[in-house]
C-alpha cells in the first residue's frame, strides 16, 4: 500500500489542507460544469444573470457539479492524500444496523417541532436600527434562498421528481456528512482532544455555510444531531440516513403544499405558531433515543479514537 503524500501532518495543517482541496475542487468544478452547461444547454455565460436563473434545467445541472464537487469529492481527495484507509477514517462502514438508521430516521422525525419552533424563533429575530442595513441584506438573501430551493422543489413528471430528490435529499445527504461529520468533525476532535467541542464547532460551520441567518438556529440543531448520530453509531451513514430523512420529508411537505395550496408552505416561516410545550418534549424526545443509541453502543470505543492520525 502506497504510503500517503501527507502522512502524519498535525490536526491544524489537515485543517488547513482541507479547506484549500475544498475552495480549490469547488472553483475548478464550477469553471469546468459552466463552460459545460454553457454547451450542454445552449446558454451564453456572460449574458443577462436572469436568463441564467431562469433555466431550471441548467440550475439543476449546476447543483449537481457544485455538489460534487464542494461536499463529496473534497474529503476523498483529502484522506487519499493524508490516510491509508479512506473509508476507516471516514466512518464508512459498509453494513449499519436496521434498528440503528431506525433510530436516526426517528430522531429526525421527533425533531421537527422542535426543529420548527426554533425557526420560527429565529425568523421572527429584529435587528436594532444600527445593523438595519445588515437585517435587510440577510433578509434578501433569504429570499433568494427560498426562490432557488422552491425552483428545485418544482416536479410536474416522474423524472423531474426523481431528479429533484437527487439533488435536494441524496446529493447534500451523502455530500455535507461526509464533508463536515466525516472530516471536518475528525479533525477538529484530533484538534481540540474534546468529542462534544468537535460536534458543536461542525455544526456551526455546518449552519453558517447555507448563508441563511434565519435558518442558522434550526440547522445549528440538526447539526448537532447528525454529529452525534456519527459519533454514537461510528458510523456515518446513520448521518446521511438523518440527513436525507429530513430533506427529503420537507421535500414531502412542499409537494403537499403545492398540491393543497390552503395548507402551510413548510417553507414560509411566517406561517404557523410555536408551541413551546411541544418543542420542549420533542427535545426530550430526541435525547432520549440518542441516550438509547449511546446505551446500545456503550461497548464500542470513541470511533475518533479507533484510527490514528495516518489512518
Amino acid at each position: 500500500m502506497l504510503t500517503p503524500f501527507f502522512n502524519n501532518i498535525r490536526p491544524s495543517q489537515q485543517l488547513i489542507l482541507l479547506i484549500i482541496i475544498t475552495l480549490s475542487s469547488w472553483i475548478l468544478f464550477s469553471l469546468i460544469g459552466t463552460v459545460l452547461g454553457a454547451l450542454l444547454f445552449d446558454i451564453n455565460i456572460f449574458s443577462d444573470p436572469s436568463e441564467i436563473l431562469s433555466n431550471t434545467p441548467f440550475l439543476k445541472y449546476f447543483q449537481t457539479i457544485q455538489s460534487i464537487g464542494l461536499f463529496i469529492f473534497p474529503p476523498f481527495l483529502f484522506t487519499w492524500l493524508t490516510q491509508s484507509n479512506t473509508n476507516k477514517w471516514l466512518l464508512i462502514k459498509q453494513q449499519s444496523s436496521f434498528w440503528y438508521i431506525l433510530i436516526a430516521i426517528a430522531v429526525v422525525f421527533i425533531s421537527q417541532p422542535a426543529i420548527s419552533y426554533l425557526g420560527i424563533f429565529n425568523n421572527g429575530i429584529v435587528f436594532p436600527e444600527y445593523l438595519e442595513s445588515l437585517g435587510e441584506w440577510m433578509r434578501n438573501k433569504e429570499t433568494e434562498a427560498l426562490h432557488m430551493t422552491e425552483i428545485f422543489l418544482h416536479s410536474s413528471t416522474r423524472i423531474q421528481t426523481v431528479v429533484n430528490v437527487i439533488i435536494i435529499a441524496v446529493l447534500p445527504a451523502i455530500g455535507e456528512e461526509l464533508l463536515f461529520r466525516g472530516a471536518l468533525q475528525r479533525i477538529f476532535f484530533n484538534l481540540f482532544k474534546n468529542t462534544h467541542l468537535a460536534i458543536i464547532i461542525t455544526a456551526v460551520l455546518f449552519s453558517a455555510m447555507h448563508i441563511q441567518f434565519f435558518g442558522f438556529l434550526p440547522r445549528l440543531v440538526l447539526g448537532l444531531i447528525f454529529g452525534y448520530l456519527v459519533v454514537y453509531s461510528g458510523n456515518i451513514w446513520m448521518g446521511i440516513a438523518a440527513h436525507f430523512t429530513n430533506n427529503f420529508m420537507a421535500y414531502v411537505l412542499y409537494q403537499q403544499f403545492v398540491n393543497n395550496p390552503e395548507s402551510i408552505n413548510p417553507l414560509d416561516l411566517d406561517q404557523g405558531q410555536p408551541d413551546l410545550m411541544i418543542a420542549l418534549l420533542s427535545t426530550i424526545g430526541v435525547v432520549a433515543l440518542l441516550i438509547l443509541l449511546k446505551h446500545l453502543t456503550k461497548n464500542k470505543t470513541n470511533p475518533y479514537l479507533s484510527v490514528t492520525n495516518n489512518g
